[in-house]
């Protein structure tokens, strides 16, 4: 291996680690109580040495972020491949989402965490993670909605579904299930409810919004 390949690696290494130090940070803390000065902390480096893999917290958010939609995408992809029709196929997509969310613990709070207020509007516009991780999402939204419209034409989901409104509508409840306030949590635990209990009746109302017959 040669000298520059060497050097590659090293920074390959070295960002890496900066990730997933970081990312302990925001799956600990609020986006917002996490500064760049508490990571370079975290991580045991000058803000320097920081700046110079990741130009601003957005950047560094969204490259955590980013490496997490690459991962659910494949796992989505693969696991649709395994049904045959629309209906099933949409299943098997909600348990790509079940095992990312499994295997990869807190990444999905870090996917559809709230827009936080502090963002910096231009970091974000100018952030290529950021525009990368927008398109994945955009694609997984356009993959539910064409897995519906394969399940209205095959039959087996209902003929009066709008697929782009189901898509969004299912991608709406992911977000709200990843991030359930505690009051909400404690008000299902009082009556009885685990939140394991929860997300299976949330996937049947789901299976009964869709099913044909």
């Amino acid at each position: 291996m040669s000298i520059k390949e060497l050097k590659k690696k090293e920074k390959e290494t070295k960002r890496n680690y900066i990730m997933e130090s970081a990312q302990k940070l925001f799956l600990s803390k609020d986006y917002d109580e996490v500064s760049m000065n508490s990571i370079a902390k975290e991580v045991g480096v000058n803000k320097a040495t920081l700046y110079y893999y990741f130009k601003n917290k957005e950047a560094l958010y969204f490259a955590i972020v980013l490496q997490s939609v690459q991962v659910l995408v494949k796992m989505a992809r693969e696991e649709i491949k395994k049904g045959n029709t629309g209906y099933e196929k949409i299943l098997l997509y909600g348990n790509a989402m079940d095992k990312f969310s499994t295997e990869y613990p807190g990444c999905l709070k870090l996917l559809y965490a709230p827009q936080s207020s502090k963002f910096d509007m231009g970091n974000l516009n100018s952030s290529e993670e950021y525009k990368e991780v927008m398109g994945i999402l955009k694609d997984l939204m356009f993959i539910m909605r064409d897995l519906i419209q394969s399940g209205i034409d095959d039959g087996t989901i209902r003929e009066d579904v709008n697929p782009m409104e189901a898509a969004v509508l299912m991608s709406l409840i992911s977000q709200s299930m990843s991030n359930m306030s505690c009051l909400y949590k404690n008000m299902l635990k009082s009556d009885g409810v685990s939140e394991q209990k929860f997300a299976m009746d949330v996937k049947g109302f789901m299976r009964y919004m869709l099913k044909k017959g």
